[in-house]
């Protein structure tokens, strides 16, 4: 007999006829939905399917142009509801950025809020936050700040705060986006936990594969429309239809490659030759070793934190570690006196940094345009022709009528897109990308593959490609090399 417990448990949350307007257009018509005592949901659907903003509705964080939004009153929306997502990622980090005083210490590296100060901001019980750091494994990472760890690492660390709060409701934002296997094994184990207590959980997702076994509700969304919404056993097979491309790419006229004084074309585009990096008594890169050749394009591997970001930031100029050791780009020794910038017109780059670090406020179109100048946001006059190559780019990836669109007025797979767009319009001879399908759908993922395959195919751009993901590995990849833990510590960069 089916247990209806659930269905004469009180309502927490009720939207009736709910409107909501973003950037002056209608997003939300009409929306209807109820969640009660017991239920555990989640939001299901694409890249701007409205997840993100039904959650913030619901929760208060954003207000609706009509219809009814309610609230149950013993939640209180600034005390009892807990996030993680992307957005608090990055309102850390700019924090933390905005207060930073390396210049005046020593080490000439500021912290900032550290992994062990978050958690102990929000709970005084020792005990429960020991209980948090063994089962996440975040023990080593207490006295680290916040912006120096990697996404998983970052993650963790969200959650164990998150579970510490207790609180009434969670409103879990792709959290499994940018982890390894061992990252999504533990938060799994602590996210049924979280299922099986008192808080009500809105999970976001955009994969049904996402959503853990504690979910008993899912609600559908595409395009700011309800599709399908109920409990999860009855939707099964709703969930199971496989999305595929709408249609397919073609890749734009790359512009000439570069030319770049002082290059030479015969030798390894990059070559790392025991190469050392240590934070404090960290060593993250410990005698590494790394050679990528024209056309040779390779996946770098490993789980988070063992150095791969590290590794990127000393060939693309972003960390000063690569003074005085033998790191060279293009035949070219950094630290031998070459402008920065002109090291950076030789890469086009998609990270989780720069997503982070990009500003919110720009125009879609010049995102993409900033690419030329390698910088986050645009200072410069542009010409006619690079505004075309940044339309035809926008247009290949189906975003062409959102160029004049704020980029934080987009969601953070469609975010991802246009940072692609901009890696790759000035066609650089190295195209480094750091988790590039993080936060995409199965369709925007397959598009963006579908792009790389076309790009690599092309002969005039070699791909370094980072992910944790196996199966999203393109098939114009032909070397894998991977960090692996060693015996006394650390990892070894090998050849998988």
């Amino acid at each position: 007999m089916a247990d209806t417990t659930l269905h004469t448990a009180p309502a927490w949350l009720r939207l009736e006829q709910a409107t909501l307007r973003l950037g002056g257009h209608l997003f939300f018509r009409g929306i209807d939905w109820e969640a009660r005592d017991g239920e555990q949901w989640a939001l299901l659907g694409a890249n701007g399917a409205g997840k993100t903003a039904l959650a913030s509705l619901a929760t208060g964080t954003l207000h609706p142009a009509g219809g009814s939004v309610w609230l149950r009153q013993d939640i209180d929306p600034g005390r009892d509801i807990g996030h993680i997502s992307f957005e608090m990622e990055r309102r850390i980090c700019e924090d933390d950025a905005r207060h930073d005083i390396s210049e005046y210490l020593d080490t000439a590296v500021d912290q900032g809020t550290t992994a062990g100060g978050l958690l102990h901001a929000v709970s005084s019980d020792v005990a429960a936050i020991a209980e948090a750091v063994e089962a996440l494994s975040l023990g080593h990472l207490l006295g680290r700040g916040v912006r120096f760890l990697s996404s998983g690492e970052r993650r963790r660390t969200l959650l164990a705060r998150l579970l510490l709060q207790a609180p009434a409701v969670a409103v879990l934002d792709a959290p499994f986006e940018g982890i390894d296997a061992r990252s999504r094994e533990l938060m799994h184990a602590m996210l049924a936990r979280l299922l099986a207590s008192r808080t009500r959980v809105l999970l976001l997702t955009r994969r049904p594969e996402d959503i853990p076994p504690g979910i008993t509700h899912v609600l559908l969304l595409d395009e700011g429309r309800i599709v399908a919404c109920g409990p999860r056993q009855e939707l099964s097979p709703v969930l199971s239809k496989a999305s595929s491309p709408k249609n397919s790419i073609r890749l734009p006229p790359l512009p000439a490659e570069p030319d770049v004084a002082g290059t030479d074309t015969d030798a390894p585009l990059i070559e790392l030759q025991d190469v050392h990096a240590h934070y404090g008594e960290n060593a993250v890169l410990d005698g590494v070793n790394f050679r990528m050749e024209r056309g040779e394009h390779l996946c770098l591997a490993g789980p988070n934190g063992c150095g791969k970001s590290t590794l990127l930031a000393l060939v693309c100029g972003d960390n000063p570690r690569a003074y005085g050791q033998s790191v060279r780009v293009c035949g070219q020794l950094r630290g031998g006196g070459e402008p920065v910038w002109e090291l950076k017109r030789r890469f086009g780059l998609v990270s989780n940094a720069l997503h982070l670090d990009y500003p919110k406020r720009t125009r879609v179109r010049d995102v993409v345009l900033s690419g030329f100048h390698d910088t986050l946001g645009l200072y410069e006059n542009c010409s006619s022709a690079e505004l075309t190559a940044a339309l035809a780019w926008l247009e290949a990836l189906g975003l062409g009528a959102q160029s004049a669109q704020r980029f934080d007025a987009l969601s953070f797979g469609t975010q991802r897109l246009v940072l692609i767009a901009r890696a790759m319009v000035k066609a650089p001879p190295i195209l480094i990308l750091d988790e590039p399908c993080s936060g995409l759908d199965g369709p925007n993922r397959a598009r963006v593959l579908e792009l790389i395959e076309q790009i690599g195919a092309s002969g005039r751009t070699t791909i370094l490609y980072v992910s944790h993901e196996a199966e999203e590995t393109p098939r114009c990849i032909r070397r894998r090399i991977e960090f692996r833990p060693r015996p006394e510590g650390g990892f070894a960069l090998v050849q998988a």
